[in-house]
């Protein structure tokens, strides 16, 4: 009988003589070669045939959870926060968990079918308690072995496919409970910055507040044209205070058993998640929702608008004081801002006013108060071009992080073979001047390891200064997925595209403009073809570059895609004013 290798810990058994499945995120990893028998199931395939089911069904399910769960927690907790509030609370653990769960649940289904009956790895953990926020939730599900694997166990036993499983004597395993002091240290704040907001937040009524990723000045100028002072907000909601709030790691289990949560539909999957749910739910959100409310009681009281790019997701002092002013005041305004370069799935969830650099006029259902403003990040530049070349490319952690988006895992082979096939076809010249910068932001493949053995250890770019220099003057630039990087690139210059579209989920707006790109030879799928096309132009890059129907092909894309501004700040202010 064969053996499912979901994680890495299959390692901890014997193997060699088993018929072995191995699962293909765990081909980032060197122990799989040692296995004489083994098959690899593919992971990328199930989501490239299932990517529209699970959007359907998560868009379903967390209609009916946000019934449930408001009502329940505000039992729970003694409160009355209406839906809205506690989908800001909730949202995005509860998408991402929701379409992640489903998607494993996917893959067991197709595994049962294919093979029947196979063994599995049965573990046991020293202590199992629920992540304690939605940062946790996502490290552990998109790079811990033993949090797949009891995933993977959980809806095993849900099926009463345990007959043929397999134990470790004397083997028990931990979840890293460490994570939150590495990553909330890891948060540096600027001493100067935070010493000014606490002077300012005792003399003055900080009525705007505005949280969003963008250069400096753009933040500076931002504020004088709404004629308000700088105030972020990072003195009031420092997540470095969550450390003692996430060690106590309380669990009451039977208040969660007692959540009062049912399926409408009578399915398996239903019924599983309603009651792995209530084990599941982030510790912020029941254990410790008391301990963060303090935090940051009765601050701000005056703050009528905040505009918020990334911390309403995943700051849980922040989301928390949003909730709470949203509950005491309902005229108080949360504008939600996309930073834009976006590429595939988009957010399924939404907040009472939403500015995007998305251009929505594609869109179905958008809210009456969504406007499309420009890009904060693009700029363009005046400096003058070097003879180099510079390949953006990406990493992934090793289980899928966002099931709504893509790529998954084995996905990242695809661009190495790729940038492998364009380096051996690349002329001579052109050959000595090509630098790859690697993703740094989640290592989990690190294909800069293959591609150092391909260009030498000089010529891989790990300084982001060095970085951000390159990818302004290098006269070629190849980006290996499409979103912000790929943008920065094309409104500078020479910029090409070497990616597969069904790696992605792609809206009819995406694919239609995309497409677009693919014709006029500044997307590519084959590295030999890009390779062989830069041979043809390379010594009349520019005059290629300046052809009107290839300036036509990019303005379409950023237009439709994205929008450009040389002063978006002075159109943000626009739409900010309007709700002050």
């Amino acid at each position: 009988m064969k053996l499912i290798h979901f994680s890495s810990l299959e390692n901890n058994l014997n193997c060699s003589k088993n018929n072995n499945i191995i699962l293909s995120w765990n081909l980032n990893n060197n122990y799989f070669k040692n296995f004489k028998k083994k098959e690899i199931f593919y992971i990328s395939k199930i989501w490239q045939r299932n990517k529209f089911k699970v959007k359907n069904k998560v868009l379903s399910l967390r209609i009916n959870f946000l019934s449930q769960l408001h009502r329940e927690l505000n039992l729970v907790h003694k409160i009355n926060y209406s839906k809205k509030e506690w989908e800001i609370l909730l949202e995005p653990w509860l998408n991402i968990y929701l379409s992640n769960i489903y998607f494993r649940w996917i893959v067991v289904k197709e595994l049962i079918k294919v093979h029947k009956k196979f063994h599995y790895l049965e573990i046991k953990i020293k202590k199992e308690i629920p992540v304690f926020d939605t940062l946790q939730f996502i490290e552990f599900e998109s790079n811990n072995d033993v949090f797949n694997h009891l995933i993977f166990q959980n809806i095993l036993q849900f099926q009463k496919q345990t007959k043929h499983k397999k134990k470790l004597k004397k083997k028990i395993f931990n979840l890293d409970n460490r994570f939150i002091y590495k990553i909330y240290t890891k948060i540096k704040n600027n001493m100067v910055f935070v010493l000014y907001e606490k002077i300012i937040s005792k003399i003055f009524d900080i009525k705007v507040l505005i949280d969003i990723r963008t250069k400096k000045i753009n933040f500076l100028k931002l504020c004088v044209k709404l004629n308000i002072l700088p105030f972020k907000g990072i003195s009031i909601f420092n997540r470095n205070t969550l450390i003692k709030i996430s060690n106590k790691n309380n669990f009451e289990k039977k208040k969660r058993l007692n959540l009062n949560i049912n399926p409408k539909k009578n399915n398996e999957f239903d019924k599983y998640i309603f009651n792995q749910i209530k084990n599941d739910i982030p510790r912020v959100f029941i254990e410790n929702f008391s301990d963060i409310k303090n935090l940051h009681k009765n601050q701000l009281d005056r703050t009528k608008i905040v505009v918020t790019d990334t911390s309403h997701k995943f700051n849980p002092i922040f989301k928390s004081w949003l909730a709470t002013k949203k509950h005491s005041n309902k005229n108080f305004k949360i504008i939600t801002a996309d930073h834009g370069g976006i590429y595939g799935g988009k957010a399924i969830y939404n907040y009472n006013q939403a500015i995007s650099s998305i251009d929505f006029k594609y869109q179905k259902n958008t809210l009456k108060n969504q406007v499309s403003l420009p890009c904060l990040f693009l700029d363009r530049n005046n400096i003058s071009f070097e003879d180099k070349i510079l390949i953006i490319s990406k990493d992934i952690p090793k289980y899928p992080k966002n099931i709504l988006t893509g790529p998954i895992c084995e996905e990242i082979n695809y661009e190495f073979y790729h940038i492998k096939k364009f380096n051996e076809t690349i002329n001579n010249v052109l050959k000595k001047k090509i630098f790859i910068r690697p993703y740094l932001a989640q290592p989990g493949w690190r294909p800069d390891k293959k591609y150092k053995k391909i260009i030498g250890e000089k010529k891989i770019i790990f300084s982001s200064k060095e970085y951000v220099k390159l990818r302004n003057s290098a006269i070629i630039k190849i980006v290996t997925y499409p979103q912000t990087a790929f943008l920065e690139c094309v409104i500078n210059g020479p910029t090409f595209l070497l990616f597969n579209p069904k790696h992605y989920y792609e809206s009819k707006q995406n694919e239609k403009f995309m497409n677009i790109l693919f014709k006029n030879k500044i997307a590519f799928k084959n590295g030999k073809n890009l390779a062989i096309h830069l041979n043809q132009i390379e010594k009349n890059i520019q005059e290629w570059w300046q052809q009107k129907k290839i300036q036509k092909s990019i303005d379409l894309f950023i237009k439709n895609t994205n929008i450009y501004d040389e002063n978006p700040t002075t159109h943000w202010a626009k739409n900010i004013k309007k709700s002050l």
